[in-house]
């Protein structure tokens, strides 16, 4: 068996060793249940660097121990000593455990803890001037105990600080709610009785009813259909607190009668065109005109002479001339023109908003 093999083998028996401990199989480690314990509560992280055959285990700090099954030995004091600080990191601050307990234990036997020192009256600056504004707890006011309310006369102007609900019947919680304006009579010339409160409180609006008619009229104002526009991009349901909305993104608005039907291109092209052709009917100019030459035999005559035969004619007085003059002519051309041109963005002038239509 040759070195090579027996490392290989040392190799896989090693990683078995580790791996079998890991689960289960076996208890290699003395250690295996803390290591096992670790992993599962996510104390220790276990990973195999493939390149190495390296076994690294690290802890929530990242303190980190290799473990190399190639050196032949399967040394456990490197991941005792990485548990250990694992332990060490998961244990509370005993000063911090002790100063808790005490604290716990002084609100629950309601002892709590004192603060050993005192302070002189005479040392706390302007002591006496801040008691002075203080009320005095011994002083009464005979008219909230001997007197029915019926029988007390308010004098004070209601205003805006008349309450929008009815009051309570404590003749104490009128006054304090219409900002203690209790005046004396020589100082105002509207006189009334407590019972005339009520009264006068009913014809006071009322909060809720007046939302509700906020809402009301709102919802006249955009019933569903209609269409909110803003240059802001808050939702018409967060603005109006009613309906539900669907915005209205990259379209302009057409006027039709019908409603929610999309068309159009904002590039031009010759979809976009209404189908039409272009008709030409052309003429070509008149040309062609030309004569031809030719040799003319007409001025020819008869020869005499010494054994010359009658009948025989000799080239005598001819002459070129040309045919008579002719062949202008025109040709007729029609027909229809190709389609050509280039689709082009074409968009006028715009500024953008938000829009929602309500459909809810």
């Amino acid at each position: 068996m040759s070195n090579e093999t027996a490392s290989m083998r040392e190799l896989q028996h090693n990683r078995q060793l580790i791996m079998q401990a890991l689960n289960k199989n076996t208890t290699n480690f003395s250690n295996y249940s803390k290591i096992s314990e670790s992993l599962k509560e996510g104390n220790l992280k276990l990973t195999l660097n493939p390149m190495t055959d390296e076994f690294l285990f690290q802890d929530s700090k990242n303190h980190t121990v290799c473990i190399n099954p190639t050196k032949g030995t399967l040394n456990e004091k490197p991941i005792n000593e990485l548990l250990l600080k694992a332990d060490v990191d998961n244990k509370a601050d005993k000063e911090y455990v002790d100063a808790t307990k005490e604290y716990i234990c002084a609100w629950t036997e309601r002892t709590y803890p004192q603060k050993h020192h005192t302070h002189n009256i005479y040392d706390v600056d302007e002591l006496q001037e801040k008691l002075d504004d203080k009320a005095d707890k011994n002083h009464t006011h005979k008219s909230f105990t001997t007197v029915r309310a019926d029988d007390i006369i308010l004098n004070f102007d209601l205003g805006s600080s008349a309450p929008l609900e009815n009051p309570s019947t404590s003749v104490k919680d009128t006054l304090n709610n219409l900002d203690n304006s209790c005046r004396n009579i020589e100082d105002h010339a509207r006189n009334f009785e407590a019972y005339e409160l009520p009264t006068m409180l009913d014809k006071k609006a009322d909060k809720t009813e007046l939302q509700t008619l906020k809402t009301e009229i709102l919802q006249t104002l955009y019933p569903i259909g209609s269409i909110y526009t803003s240059m802001n991009s808050t939702r018409p349901e967060v603005v109006l607190g009613f309906g539900t909305w669907t915005q209205i993104v990259d379209r302009f608005l057409y006027c039709a009668n019908s409603s929610k039907e999309t068309g159009g291109s904002k590039t031009i092209s010759g979809a976009n065109l209404p189908a039409h052709s272009h008709y030409i009917n052309l003429s070509t100019s008149q040309e062609g005109g030309h004569r031809h030459k030719y040799w003319d035999w007409s001025g020819m005559t008869k020869g005499k002479g010494y054994d010359v035969k009658d009948n025989v004619q000799f080239a005598i007085n001819c002459y070129w001339s040309n045919t008579e003059g002719g062949g202008n002519h025109t040709h007729r051309v029609s027909g229809y023109t190709q389609t050509t041109g280039q689709s082009k963005d074409y968009m006028p002038p715009y500024m953008t908003v938000f829009a929602w239509y309500r459909n809810a």
